[in-house]
């Protein structure tokens, strides 16, 4: 008896479910192809939103995550054992997010959604949940948890209502470190100072720029080391350098940890050579930038007023002198570009020796400028969410056909990924080990994908053919084809 009394005056434990649903970025290509080039591993990047939010449930909060890029099925919705289910969900996983909600909804279980979708597309979320977390989970999910257990809960609960949450250190134990390729993403700041009209940052965020405390990215770099053995890690950044004052001192903080990282960034870091001085000493082997263009009039079009496509050249060999590899991040199918834009793109990234190089297709992400301007100017394709997945045409180019602009990407990614193209780029000596691996991983991926298809590789040549339309429809797999 005394027992059960002590026992029914245990507070209750609830039970939260985070899932991360599956991207149609994993089935764009074959799954064949994926597996080569993440060395078997289920997936590319663990989930760090969903070990963010794990962290900061409340202490009479229990959660587990399921990851439906890593299981064999996909995941089967059951109210057994779980009082709440969280998504978080980018824009191309939205469709099965909501299939997600809708399922659990059904059963009687509370869904939160959250995740850059959700928090542009908050009326549409809150279709197929009981509550929409908009923008950072520390400001947000701890309240709307709490809410709910005691009954209460708002619909929308919106991170600018706690802007000064610290970011959290998420919980990588809920995780199999070997179903990863990339295990420790590790987050240092949030947000981007720039307001580029393409970007889903500014669009949710706003331009404020968010920094992590110091010690705390140290620690957890201490304990990845300890619990993981990791020595390399990717700072999952939009910006890491986005404020330099700061960006010093965090160099500082980790170059006797003796890590090897690579991030994201901008250009802008080549005006400063201390700064790339403490990149190169605190282990930075790589940085994307975030090019977009060398043309000068795309850049204006894209809002990113900060550089000049004339001086991109001289900054990047400045970056480059440091020891630091640079990987190219380029958009294509802004109203200024047609195909031979896109050509001259790569022949840019050519020239600059760049180690790799990444030709996405302009997607217009809800919540940004573009995809305000082209749904006001009834040029958006679609609004099936899972096809904004930046290999797909959702709008209606302006000086190229959909096909052309397909085709545009491919022929770009085969043709600087050809083996000519990397010998030049990267030549023998000093051997890139890595970026070896990482190009012959994608010209043999590529070659697989065109040959399982039965599709001829694309080429910029096939534009000036007499049969130009019928050798794009093709490689595009619009046509059969024999050699």
């Amino acid at each position: 008896m005394i027992e059960s009394l002590v026992t029914s005056k245990q507070p209750k434990r609830w039970k939260l479910r985070l899932i991360n649903p599956h991207s149609p970025l994993s089935t764009i290509t074959l799954p064949g192809i994926i597996q080569k080039m993440t060395f078997s591993r289920k997936a590319l990047f663990a989930p760090l939103n969903l070990t963010i939010c794990a962290a900061v449930v409340p202490p009479n909060w229990d959660v587990e995550i399921i990851d439906e890029n890593t299981t064999d099925e996909p995941h089967e919705a059951t109210a057994e054992g779980v009082d709440a289910v969280g998504i978080g969900t980018m824009t191309g996983q939205a469709v099965r997010a909501y299939e997600l909600a809708d399922a659990y909804r059904a059963l009687g279980v509370k869904v939160i959604l959250g995740g850059i979708h959700p928090s542009a597309m908050p009326d549409e979320a809150l279709l197929h949940a009981d509550i929409v977390c908009k923008g950072d989970a520390e400001g947000t999910l701890p309240h709307a948890l709490n809410d709910l257990a005691a009954g209460c809960p708002e619909q929308i609960y919106d991170w600018k209502d706690h802007p000064d949450t610290p970011i959290a250190t998420p919980r990588k134990d809920l995780l199999d470190p070997k179903d990863y390729l990339v295990f420790n993403p590790i987050q240092t700041t949030r947000g981007c100072p720039h307001g580029c009209t393409f970007c889903t940052t500014p669009a949710i965020f706003g331009r404020r720029f968010r920094l992590r405390a110091i010690d705390d990215i140290v620690e957890e770099i201490h304990t990845a080391k300890e619990d993981f053995n990791s020595s390399v890690f990717i700072f999952s950044d939009d910006n890491v350098a986005g404020n330099q004052k700061w960006a010093m001192e965090l160099f500082e903080a980790i170059r006797p940890l003796n890590i090897r990282w690579a991030s994201q960034c901008d250009i802008l870091i080549a005006r400063n050579d201390k700064l790339l001085a403490a990149m190169r000493d605190s282990g930075c082997i790589g940085l994307i930038l975030g090019l977009e263009s060398p043309k000068a009039g795309t850049l204006a079009s894209a809002g990113k007023k900060f550089i000049s496509a004339d001086v991109y050249i001289d900054r990047i060999k400045k970056i480059q002198s440091y020891g630091i590899s640079l990987w190219g991040s380029f958009i294509f199918g802004f109203d200024t570009d047609d195909w031979r834009d896109c050509m001259d793109t790569v022949r840019f990234a050519q020239r600059a020796d760049l180690c790799m190089s990444c030709y996405i297709i302009l997607t217009p992400y809800p919540g940004t400028v573009v995809f305000e301007q082209y749904k006001a100017e009834g040029r958006l394709l679609t609004t099936e969410w899972d096809r904004y997945n930046g290999s797909t045409v959702c709008f209606r180019p302006e000086r190229m056909s959909v096909d052309e602009l397909r085709h545009a990407q491919m022929a770009a990614f085969h043709e600087f990924y050809a083996m000519p193209s990397a010998i030049k780029r990267l030549r023998v000596l000093p051997f890139k080990k890595h970026s070896w691996m990482a190009n012959l991983a994608i010209q043999r991926g590529l070659s697989y994908y065109y040959s399982k298809k039965g599709r001829p590789l694309p080429h910029f040549s096939d534009f000036l053919e007499p049969d130009a339309a019928a050798r794009i429809a093709r490689s595009l797999g619009e046509v059969p084809w024999k050699k």
